[in-house]
């Protein structure tokens, strides 16, 4: 093969290898917009990799609670039925009530009026749990985390001040990449 062809080939190879990441990019966009949920719930082992919970949570296995009718948890027993989250079994806990929260290292909120999430709020208050919903407003009233969408793309934000009282850590290259609502100052 002369000097040509080799270059011919190898542009080729180039322009292969981008049409195949543009592709690939495109499916994953279009997964997106078609399957929010199921994005929403990959997303929380995601977030869990830069969040550490206080040292008084239990550590058998990580129990996800569903508050509610969330549409949010027959994914999750589908996503994390042979997955792990800090490298514990997870386990998805269908609850009606706030009572029935035991054992949850997270707590999913699903759309309520703010009267109710304030009663949720102060519930979990001084317990190891992270709150997150995907409901506007949230993370202003005390939820520490709240899926939003922006530019056809699934982002959160962030209730630092109240994650950091409550005994959470929040490695800051999370911090960098979401919408920081309350910021603690340093």
């Amino acid at each position: 093969m002369n000097r040509n062809q080799t270059h011919i080939n190898f542009s080729l190879q180039i322009i292969i290898v981008f049409l195949f990441i543009f592709l690939l990019g495109s499916g994953t966009m279009l997964q997106a917009q078609s399957d929010e949920q199921t994005m929403k719930a990959v997303a929380l082992e995601k977030l869990s990799l830069f969040i550490s919970w206080p040292e008084n949570t239990p550590s058998k296995e990580f129990v996800i609670c569903v508050l509610n009718q969330n549409p949010l948890g027959d994914i999750l027993e589908d996503v994390y039925k042979d997955k792990k989250i800090k490298d514990k079994k997870v386990k998805i806990v269908k609850i009606k009530n706030l009572q029935e929260l035991t054992e949850c290292q997270l707590l999913l909120i699903p759309t309520i009026n703010k009267s109710e999430l304030n009663k949720v709020l102060n519930y979990v208050k001084g317990k190891p749990i992270l709150t997150i919903s995907d409901s506007e407003g949230f993370a202003e009233a005390g939820c520490f985390i709240n899926f939003y969408e922006y530019e056809n793309k699934l982002r959160f934000e962030i209730n630092q001040k109240s994650m950091e009282n409550a005994g959470f850590k929040i490695d800051y290259r999370l911090l960098k990449v979401s919408k920081v609502i309350n910021p603690v100052i340093e």
